[in-house]
């Protein structure tokens, strides 16, 4: 797929506040200076409180989410510490900072503002995620190269667990029990199982991950590599890699929000935000003026929270953003044929916009289709076709012996093709189940490939 990296507009408007429009997202940013060198982010939507670290001044600003400023700043304790990640508890409003320097966890009540515990669990602590499963702590060590596995309700280490070297990021799907966490010196992403706490296997990225964002919606996980021009999207059902979305270099952090589907990175070399949605492979971006790193993403509205450790601040960005939608051509296929199953045709179609597309290869015979979906790239037809051979095989037991062959599928034939060839089939055998290859696309009639791939059985 061709991906290209547009400019935007910036036009001041306060001190710390920018109108920005790139591609087809609008943004409005409004900053607030915190301490020095913020390096993490994290929400609790029912206190409306912004928790930052600041990895130099060794406090934790505490932000009103809806007006941008300082609430309270908290120290950490009277010696020099270093807070460096830090994860919110929204059920029982508690903050835990790690810290990179002393290997020291640190308890916040959010409530009170104050500390309430603070231990020394590891060497060089770095991430930290809740599994809300099991009410534990996932915390990484960037000396120990372990992952501290913590009872979050006494405080107390149950088990350290050896990973790859520099385990920068942490995410769980907290769907499947799952812990993620990537290893930024090795091209490795541990897997560990959350009801044992045991390394179950390794995938690999392609890539030294850096970067981890599970959509619990599609079940991605999206991987960044601060050193790659690429994001890796890997289908964690499977742990195959699925497809890459060409990026400019620089992307580490990423955030992605449960409940609408949208995952945002930060590139702190071009200053940008980037969203993608979960039924697309093109990003969409947001020009800032800052370097953004982390991010947290507000649950209930259109709004990320970034620090920019450079500025010494954090960004409020809000943003319109329009998902993927099917194009008329297509709509008008499926509403004008009462006699199908209108959402089965919808998934099929749906699927087809799921197959990987890159920008090596185009041919005549596909190009109707793919602009009418919206892509542009390579067509992966024997993907395709699986995806439909799969759909079929699951209903088989409710198909016909013969079915007929219904209008749309020449409507969709027509769209590889002005010249069908041979005269379209009336009626097809339910019982066969072979298909054509589509690698030799060059000698094959396409009306017959849809012929042969599309489940109509399953649809009649």
């Amino acid at each position: 797929m061709n991906f290209k990296h547009s400019g935007a507009i910036a036009i001041l408007v306060l001190a710390f506040g920018i109108t920005t429009f790139s591609g087809n997202v609008y943004a409005s940013q409004d900053s607030v200076l915190v301490g020095d060198f913020p390096r993490d982010i994290d929400f609790d939507p029912f206190l409306n409180n912004l928790y930052v670290p600041n990895y130099e001044s060794g406090t934790i600003s505490v932000i009103d989410a809806t007006n941008m400023i300082i609430k309270d700043t908290i120290s950490i304790n009277e010696n020099n510490s270093n807070p460096t990640r830090i994860a919110v508890d929204k059920n029982q409003h508690l903050i835990y900072a790690t810290d990179k320097i002393s290997g020291t966890l640190t308890i916040i009540d959010g409530i009170e503002g104050k500390v309430i515990n603070s231990k020394k669990i590891g060497e060089s602590l770095w991430d930290i995620a809740i599994n809300e499963n099991n009410n534990k702590l996932y915390i990484s060590d960037l000396i120990k190269n372990e992952i501290i596995v913590l009872d979050k309700d006494n405080f107390k280490v149950i088990k350290s667990i050896s990973v790859n070297s520099s385990p920068w990021s942490i995410a769980i799907n907290q769907n499947t029990n799952k812990v993620y966490v990537a290893s930024g010196t090795s091209e490795a992403i541990n897997v560990i199982d959350g009801k044992t706490d045991n390394l179950i296997h390794e995938i690999n990225p392609g890539v030294k991950p850096w970067g981890l964002s599970i959509n619990e919606k599609s079940n991605v996980i999206y991987v960044s590599s601060w050193d790659s021009n690429e994001i890796t999207v890997i289908d964690i059902q499977n742990d195959q890699i699925i497809y890459q979305i060409p990026i400019i270099s620089g992307a580490w952090q990423m955030t992605t929000n449960q409940n609408n589907g949208i995952t945002i990175i930060s590139n702190e070399h071009s200053n940008e935000l980037y969203i993608l949605d979960e039924n697309s492979r093109k990003i969409q971006t947001i020009s800032v003026l800052d370097s953004p790193q982390s991010m947290i993403a507000s649950p209930t509205s259109n709004i990320i929270y970034v620090t920019n450790p450079l500025s010494n601040s954090v960004s409020s960005v809000m943003y319109d953003y329009e998902h993927r939608s099917l194009t008329p051509i297509i709509e008008e296929v499926i509403a004008d044929n009462d006699s199908v199953n209108d959402e089965l045709i919808l998934e099929v179609i749906q699927g087809i916009t799921n197959i990987p597309q890159r920008e090596d290869f185009d041919t005549d015979m596909i190009a109707g289709l793919l602009k009418n979906l919206g892509i542009t790239g390579e067509f992966d037809g024997n993907g395709i076709a699986q995806i439909l051979l799969d759909d079929y095989n699951e209903k088989k037991e409710l198909q016909p012996k013969t079915a007929q062959v219904p209008s749309w599928t020449t409507e969709l034939a027509l769209m590889f093709s002005d010249d069908l060839g041979n005269e379209p089939k009336k009626e097809i055998n339910c019982d066969d189940d072979a298909f054509f290859p589509i690698n030799d696309i060059d000698n094959i009639n396409p009306f017959d490939i849809w012929v042969s791939i599309l489940p109509i059985c399953a649809l009649s």
